[in-house]
């Protein structure tokens, strides 16, 4: 067998193949001082839960009061319309009261009463009944039960 030629690849810099590279120079930064941003102040408003809530029921309770004054002046205004009322009907009572007096006369209607049958207070026998009622058990109730159960205990 013919012998294959030994080949080897070379990864060295030979002169002449490649162009040269410049080596590197680290250039001087000059430095800009910019001044810096002030930071924004942060508005930090810390709420009390114990505050808020007695704000709270302060709003609600103002808010009830103005509900019941609201409440209380209607009541105020029904009953005042109600006494007018009132009013009127005791004036009509007396006017119907007056026409109706004003219509009889005693005189006669206790003539024709006692044409008809009717009898004089002070002629009537008058007898009185004695009534006894009957007597009732009287039911315990379940506190008494259990008052005389602890006062039996303690007996």
């Amino acid at each position: 067998m013919a012998m294959q030629p030994e080949v080897r690849y070379i990864n060295a810099y030979i002169s002449g193949t490649a162009a040269h590279q410049q080596p590197k120079i680290p250039q001087k930064r000059t430095f800009v001082h910019l001044p810096k941003a002030k930071k924004q102040q942060k508005w930090l408003i810390s709420v009390d839960v114990v505050a808020l809530g007695g704000i709270l029921a302060a709003l609600v309770l103002g808010i009830m009061m103005v509900i019941s004054l609201v409440q209380m002046n209607q009541a105020q205004r029904e009953a005042e319309t109600m006494r007018q009322y009132a009013l009127t009907l005791r004036q009509e009572n007396e006017s119907l009261r007056d026409t109706y007096t004003a219509e009889y006369d005693l005189e006669e209607v206790q003539r024709i009463a006692l044409t008809i049958g009717m009898v004089p207070v002070e002629q009537v026998e008058h007898v009185p009944i004695q009534l006894e009622a009957p007597q009732v058990e009287q039911k315990h109730t379940a506190w008494e039960n259990f008052w005389a159960f602890v006062v039996g205990m303690f007996a």
